[in-house]
């Protein structure tokens, strides 16, 4: 690949079937030729900066006097003096401006439907040219050239075409023209770029192969992920349930006959300081799971002082309130506005019935 200050230019055949081969020179950065050669567009070497020069024979120059108007309406301007100068109808014209001297305007006009189809063959070769110029732009002012489609040539004013014949070059041009021996290594004596208006040429970053080979990749690896994800749920699913079972079988070989609840809450209610003045809102929940001694599923716990809001459902309420009957508690009961319900139960002070 080469340096982004190097140019390549590469010559389109003038029949404009682009199945020919085509000539491409090299320049270093400072214009000098470096390399060239004549090839298929497909086998022409990769570069970064690319310039397409179109034969003279299929872009027009045209020298209009286009009066002083607004910039949004010049191009409309431009075509309406074109359709008195172009035999062909303007479907297929595009037109691309040049310089501008005065009220002379330089109008470069090209098939448009040539130029995407160059468009497209240059994309399916690989090939992404930043540039198309005419061939008429390369020549010097005062010069001529011979091509293999005859002689293109510029006059000192900058009035350029092509003739068949070299013989017809000085009663043409009306004037003694310099010969040019490379188009393609001179230096572009005004900026014309007829991709301009033109859908751009995008490189590909990527190429679409390696594309779908990196999906898969990325789909294998997001398998593999949400695979291990899984067994580790599992393995944690395992350890939790080992470690319910190794407490309960604890706590019913240190308290038999002991109801188990909740054996964690009723370890603390047994061995901590529950029920004693100051004990915590943890203290008060065990104590109750030992007096009920029924294995319930809270959806919300609220403790103030000695009351208790216990939100359930409504299949654990109907356990729950015969229960607290029969120990002797006192309680609320209301319905939320998700239709759980809450018992607000008051626990006895210290000293009284529990």
């Amino acid at each position: 690949m080469s340096a982004p200050n190097k140019l390549m230019r590469v010559r389109i055949p003038a029949n404009g079937t682009l199945i020919d081969d085509v000539e491409w020179l090299t320049l270093d950065a400072s214009g000098q030729p470096v390399q060239t050669g004549v090839c298929r567009l497909a086998a022409v070497p990769p570069y970064t900066n690319i310039e397409l020069v179109i034969p003279a024979s299929l872009v027009a120059q045209h020298v209009l006097e286009v009066p002083p108007v607004a910039a949004r309406h010049e191009n409309a301007v431009i075509r309406q003096l074109l359709e008195d100068r172009v035999l062909a109808g303007m479907d297929d014209c595009h037109f691309v401006r040049g310089t501008r001297e005065g009220k002379l305007q330089t109008v470069w006009v090209v098939s448009r439907r040539w130029m995407l189809e160059l468009s497209d063959a240059c994309r399916a070769a690989n090939l992404f040219p930043q540039r198309a110029v005419p061939e008429q732009v390369l020549l010097a002012l005062q010069s001529y050239a011979s091509t293999p489609e005859g002689v293109v040539y510029c006059t000192s004013t900058g009035v350029s075409g092509i003739l068949p014949d070299l013989a017809l070059l000085d009663a043409v041009a009306g004037e003694s023209l310099t010969a040019m021996d490379s188009l393609l290594a001179a230096r572009v004596r005004s900026p014309a770029n007829l991709f301009e208006g033109l859908p751009a040429l995008h490189r590909a970053a990527i190429p679409t192969r390696l594309l779908v080979t990196a999906g898969v990749l990325i789909g294998g690896i997001a398998l593999a992920y949400l695979l291990a994800q899984c067994l580790t749920w599992r393995q944690l699913a395992s350890q939790e349930t080992q470690l319910r079972d190794a407490i309960r079988q604890n706590f019913a070989a240190a308290h038999p006959g002991v109801p188990i609840v909740d054996p964690i809450l009723q370890w603390r209610q047994l061995h901590g300081k529950a029920g004693q003045a100051g004990g915590d809102a943890l203290d008060q929940l065990s104590h109750l799971a030992l007096n009920l001694a029924r294995d319930v599923h809270p959806q919300r716990l609220d403790i103030e002082g000695n009351t208790i809001k216990i939100t359930v459902g409504a299949s654990d309420a109907a356990i729950l309130k015969p229960v607290l009957q029969e120990k002797g508690l006192s309680f609320d009961s209301q319905t939320t506005d998700k239709g759980l319900e809450q018992l607000v139960i008051t626990r006895p002070a210290q000293g009284g019935r529990s």
